[in-house]
């Protein structure tokens, strides 16, 4: 009988964690953009390839090669069942837009030539794609779309995202749930729900350091469940408030569910 229960045991927590990465399994968040009046960046990455804000469609369509075409249209019906799941949160959808999205992936992180004009990857296609990667990451809140968005502000390629976009992704929020996509520094205040006005600052140099310390500014102790989105690539994170330990992972957010209060600090390190 001992026997059967440790085997049960062991098949469930095998299914688990199985399900638990599952790239295929849909877990809707549904965050959204703070107003770019609310957020301050203090970096600009040195590159020069603009990734928004482009012509309007038909002008630029005169000048497409039938695979820049092709491809513009793979992005396109990809980011039209993002909206379609964000409505339905349908599994099925999910799972064939992540089996498109990996292997669109794979191709354009390969590809290393993304600011050719001649390259089916030219500059709109990679003003769609972080348009698209911005969608996603506030629809699941899942690292990978943050590691793609990561790479384009500051992989070699020479692409540089717009202030508007960066803005709209950089902080995400669900109510007093908020979400840090993206390291660098920077600062975002809002109104909590319960009154207010919250801070919250990333001081840092990355990606020339590993390192980023979240500090609060606000008047009086509030609640708030912040998210930290570690890299896939990160290597022993870590996560810290004094001598407390937070649960840091490669390719998950670190969760911290607390009374926040004025002057709080906090040290991620992504590699150790």
């Amino acid at each position: 009988m001992k026997l059967k229960l440790l085997f049960f045991a062991v098949a469930m927590t095998v299914i688990f964690s199985f399900c638990k990465n599952d790239t295929n399994k849909l877990s809707v968040i549904n965050s959204e953009s703070f107003h770019e009046s609310q957020i301050l960046l203090h970096f600009q990455p040195d590159q020069t390839t603009i990734v928004s804000d482009f012509l309007a469609e038909d002008s630029i369509r005169q000048i497409y090669t039938k695979e820049q075409y092709n491809t513009l249209n793979q992005i396109e019906e990809m980011r039209s069942m993002t909206e379609n799941i964000r409505k339905s949160g349908s599994d099925s959808i999910w799972a064939v837009l992540s089996n498109r999205w990996n292997e669109f992936n794979a191709e354009i992180t390969g590809n290393g030539q993304a600011n050719s004009a001649t390259n089916k990857f030219f500059p709109e296609t990679i003003a769609k794609w972080a348009e698209l990667n911005v969608a996603l990451i506030k629809l699941s809140g899942e690292v990978r779309f943050g590691d793609a968005i990561e790479k384009m502000l500051h992989g070699p390629e020479g692409i540089f995202i717009s202030d508007r976009l960066l803005k709209s992704v950089i902080y995400t929020h669900v109510d007093d749930k908020i979400f840090i996509n993206i390291i660098g520094s920077s600062s975002m205040e809002y109104q909590h729900t319960t009154g207010g006005n919250v801070r919250l600052i990333q001081e840092t140099n990355y990606p020339e350091s590993d390192v980023m310390t979240l500090k609060t500014k606000c008047s009086d102790k509030r609640f708030m469940d912040v998210y930290i989105r570690i890299p896939s690539w990160a290597v022993n994170p870590t996560v810290t408030h004094g001598n407390v330990k937070y649960v840091a992972r490669p390719g998950e957010y670190t969760q911290i569910s607390r009374k926040w209060k004025d002057e709080d600090e906090f040290r991620v390190s992504l590699k150790n």
